[in-house]
């Protein structure tokens, strides 16, 4: 007597760590996730702590306990998050396709015992192996699905479980870091922010101002500019999530927060009540960031090098790495080529070839990937900040897994009721990286 589902494939609890998750994320192409480091066994939360360097303790004698200042104790916190990957196939789809011979005769939906179950099985860990490798890098809470170039007011789902690694080191980088910052280098792209002036007019009522799906109420007091400025107060911090920065008084002034990144246009809507309304005018429009010039990128490694944290250039040279976009790359080697030096700057490890600047490896991750397919930016334009580099340890940036749990697995599954093959993944991931002094980006 069959069951009532017939699980074929299972993997749970300490085994999804080391048989489907590890090799999905790590297993992507050879190096691509070097300088990260997979923590396993996660439960909710993980404190990584760090202890800065302890020194001048010895002066000369003098009678008496006078103790120095000891070591800086900072906490950075690694979060997990639950996830969760649901797929379904039809057996029949490869119905008089060239794969029908691997069909069962007995049962015509059911893959068990297949040679197509094993193909549908690595079609499925690959699109999780991408899926878990894409919001590593890009997640981001806030972030909005796009449409025609721009955000649309509807959160994505695709990205908004948890913030990403570039997510965290757009909100604590600066050119000049504090103590508990990452050193960022600028990269001059060109790139201009987009700027909308919104005039409000009328003596009474409300109406509504629209930016991309969203409407935001302004409601008339006293004058048009205490109307204005109110308006300001009330929803500056909404948009300032969604990366328009909101100022004026005697208008309203629409700016984009990333310079090259595209924002909906603000459209004041007829009066909802008294005769409130108003009309737009676009003030700057966005200038997309530009390609890099010839040998920008060995600038751009030069300043990282020279100006990053000293803790990071006292970390040995075969400890570190520099993780890039194609676009960097690409730029680096047609440098060299000009020079006829690029055998020089390429080194053998376990039998791959990598281009390094200093002795340090250039890991190229093909981020514009997901960042022209996703983010905002007009078509045949680059998006925001599309030459990108993180000269980082190799263990500072942390893949926080939990696979301890029951509720940790992995089912691959025929279900007869509905005669589909699914497949369903559940398990908590979460990112974080533990010291500022041990990395310095560009971008």
């Amino acid at each position: 007597m069959a069951t009532f589902i017939n699980t074929n494939i299972e993997w749970n609890g300490e085994e999804t760590l080391e048989y489907f998750l590890r090799p999905l994320f790590i297993g992507l192409q050879p190096y691509e996730t070097q300088g990260v480091r997979v923590v396993p066994n996660v439960r909710s939360k993980l404190n990584m702590n760090y202890f800065s360097k302890v020194q001048k303790l010895l002066k000369a004698y003098a009678k008496g306990f006078n103790p120095a200042t000891g070591s800086t104790y900072t906490k950075r916190v690694l979060e997990v998050h639950r996830m969760k990957a649901e797929a379904a196939d039809d057996a029949l789809d490869f119905y008089q396709t060239v794969f029908e011979r691997g069909l069962r005769t007995d049962d015509w939906n059911n893959l068990d015992e297949t040679m197509l179950k094993a193909i549908l099985v690595e079609l499925y860990q690959n699109a999780v192996k991408s899926d878990v490798y894409r919001q590593y890098w890009h997640n981001d809470t806030t972030k909005e699905t796009v449409s025609s170039g721009v955000i649309t007011g509807t959160a994505d789902v695709d990205y908004n479980s948890f913030d990403g690694m570039w997510k965290l080191i757009f909100d604590n980088a600066a050119v000049t870091p504090g103590d508990l910052q990452i050193k960022r280098v600028a990269i001059s792209n060109g790139a201009v922010a987009q700027v909308d002036t919104v005039t409000l007019t009328g003596s009474s009522g409300t109406c509504n101002v629209a930016v991309g799906g969203v409407n935001y109420l302004a409601t008339f007091a006293t004058s048009i500019a205490v109307t204005s400025a109110n308006f300001v107060a009330l929803h500056a911090a909404a948009l300032a999530l969604r990366g328009i920065t909101l100022t004026g008084t005697s208008t309203l002034i629409f700016t984009s927060a990333v310079p090259g990144q595209p924002t909906p246009t603000p459209v004041p809507s007829a009066a909802i009540t008294g005769d409130l309304t108003g009309s737009n005018v676009a003030t700057t429009a966005n200038t997309a960031p530009a390609d890099l010039s010839s040998g920008e990128s060995e600038d751009i490694f030069k300043e990282l090098y020279e100006t990053s944290n000293k803790v990071l250039k006292a970390t040995p040279k075969n400890e570190k790495y520099m993780l890039v976009t194609d676009t960097i790359l690409e730029n680096y080697i047609s440098y060299l080529e000009s020079l006829g030096t690029e055998r020089a700057q390429i080194q053998l490890e376990n039998g791959q070839s990598l281009h390094q600047y200093r002795g340090i490896p250039i890991i190229p991750l093909s981020w514009e990937i997901d960042l022209e397919a996703d983010f905002a930016h007009a078509s045949g334009e680059n998006p925001a900040y599309p030459h990108r580099v993180i000269y980082t340890n190799q263990d500072n940036l942390v893949l926080g897994l939990n696979s301890l749990n029951s509720w940790s697995e992995t089912r691959m599954w025929y279900n007869p009721d509905e005669e589909e093959n699914r497949f369903r993944s559940k398990f908590e991931m979460g990112v974080q990286y533990v010291h500022n002094e041990l990395s310095s980006v560009a971008y």
